[in-house]
């Protein structure tokens, strides 16, 4: 089975703690739930805890109107070859749950809150059980 791979942990089994709504404020959220997701997203860079973690593993990401999603991780194969990983997704707010057809006893849901989402930026978080809070953002391709 694939392993989440991340910049803090290539290899291992990293699980994933759903994220929840810290603010009552929705006003204050700069994502627009109008605007698609529909598309592919480029990584532009990302933190680990608030350091600097450069770009995401998972450095292209494809949502299609299905609801498929793909996270692609260029070069991380064994020979050098890109990894993928598919699923299934839905968004409920600023809420994006993927739901992985592989994966490890655990991960097999990711759940990830929307910081920011305009046409051309999506900006992500999650939270990683016993290690911190992972920040991603990307640009529309």
């Amino acid at each position: 089975m694939k392993k989440r791979i991340l910049t803090y942990g290539i290899g291992a089994i990293i699980s994933f703690l759903s994220i929840t709504n810290c603010s009552s404020d929705d006003s204050s959220n700069e994502s627009d739930t109008n605007i698609t997701l529909i598309g592919t997203w480029l990584g532009v860079s990302s933190t680990f805890n608030g350091n600097n973690a450069g770009i995401p593993d998972n450095n292209i990401v494809k949502f299609t109107s299905n609801n498929r999603a793909e996270f692609i991780y260029e070069g991380f194969g064994n020979n050098g070859e890109d990894i993928s990983e598919f699923g299934d997704w839905s968004r409920n707010g600023n809420t994006l749950i993927l739901n992985w057809d592989e994966a490890d006893s655990g991960n097999e849901t990711y759940t990830l809150q929307i910081i920011e989402l305009t046409e051309n930026s999506l900006k992500w978080e999650t939270e990683i059980s016993g290690e911190g809070t992972l920040t991603e953002t990307f640009e529309r391709n």
